[in-house]
C-alpha cells in the first residue's frame, strides 16, 4: 500500500549532510533536457564529484523528462511552467540530483521505479541511483531525487 501523496515528508535520507550544492531553474518544456544535461556536465565538475559524470547526465536526463511530462499541472500557463533542479554532494562523497516540478502527485512511484509503470525511473535505478521523491519545505510541488554514489557504478551487478 502506498502513502498518500498529501502524508508525504521530506524522508531522513533527503536530509543528509551537503558538502557543496549548486541549482538552477529551467522552463518546464521538453527543451529543458538539453539544457539539464549540460548543466550536469558543469556542476558536477564544478562540485568536484568523483563519480561517473556520463551516468549522472543520464540520470538527469530522465529526471527532466519526466518533470516536464509528469510535473507540469495542464492549468499552469506554459510562460510559467518550471523546473528547479539541483546537484549537491554529500559528506558521504554521493551526488544528489533533485528536480522539482509543479506538480505534488505521483501516483504509483513505487511501481515506477520498478519499470511496472514507465521506464524513466527504472531506468535510473538500473543505472545505479536510489531514487525517492518527497514534498518540498515550502511552494508547491513534489521533489525526485537520485542519489549516485561516488566512483563507477556497474547498472548490471
Amino acid at each position: 500500500m502506498s502513502t498518500p501523496e498529501t502524508s508525504l515528508v521530506v524522508p531522513a535520507e533527503a536530509e543528509l549532510a551537503i558538502a557543496r550544492s549548486l541549482s538552477t531553474d529551467l522552463p518546464g518544456v521538453p527543451y529543458a533536457v538539453q539544457g539539464a544535461r549540460f548543466w550536469v556536465r558543469m556542476s558536477v565538475t564544478a562540485l568536484c564529484w568523483q563519480g561517473d559524470i556520463p551516468q549522472a547526465v543520464e540520470v538527469i536526463s530522465r529526471l527532466v523528462d519526466n518533470g516536464v511530462r509528469h510535473g507540469m499541472p495542464t492549468d499552469v500557463p506554459r510562460d510559467q511552467r518550471r523546473l528547479v533542479l539541483s546537484a549537491a554532494v554529500a559528506e558521504t562523497g554521493e551526488l544528489l540530483i533533485d528536480v522539482s516540478d509543479l506538480n505534488p502527485e505521483f501516483p504509483d512511484f513505487d511501481r515506477a521505479v520498478a519499470g511496472e509503470k514507465g521506464r524513466g525511473l527504472w531506468h535510473v535505478a538500473r543505472l545505479g541511483a536510489r531514487v525517492i521523491r518527497f514534498l518540498p519545505h515550502e511552494g508547491a510541488g513534489k521533489t525526485v531525487r537520485a542519489v549516485l554514489p561516488p566512483g563507477p557504478v556497474n547498472p548490471y551487478a
